[in-house]
């Protein structure tokens, strides 16, 4: 599923820095990719997942935006993407599915009526 306004604003961001120089290795990296053959929108959002990644580790690990972790990433693609599509995969291959806890015959139905499962649900 893909969020069509979230990507429309990351690619603003990727934009903004571009057009800003800030940080410097945004505009170097969008100038290298498309020199390499992408088309500009595909090197834009490359650029954009790699920053979804910082800002995911930034947020979960509550340190400082690192400039130089960043230009390393970017300096990585269009490799890195291969990284964090298997890094996703190795992901979705650990996550289980959550298993609810079984409701007893007696037990209050948990749609909150306040019968017991036997005589609500679970008829």
């Amino acid at each position: 599923m893909v969020n069509y306004r979230l990507k429309a604003q990351l690619l603003e961001v990727v934009d903004h820095q571009v057009n800003t120089n800030d940080p410097k290795c945004t505009k170097h990296t969008l100038e290298r990719l498309v020199d390499e053959g992408f088309g500009e929108i595909e090197a834009k959002q490359m650029i954009a997942s790699v920053l979804v990644e910082e800002m995911n580790d930034v947020m979960k690990t509550e340190v400082k935006f690192n400039e130089e972790r960043y230009g390393e990433k970017l300096a990585k693609l269009p490799d890195y993407m291969d990284e964090l599509e298997a890094g996703e995969s190795q992901k979705d291959d650990k996550q289980q599915p959550i298993q609810q806890p079984k409701v007893g015959r007696n037990d209050p139905c948990p749609c909150g009526s306040g019968k017991k499962y036997k005589k609500c649900c679970g008829k």
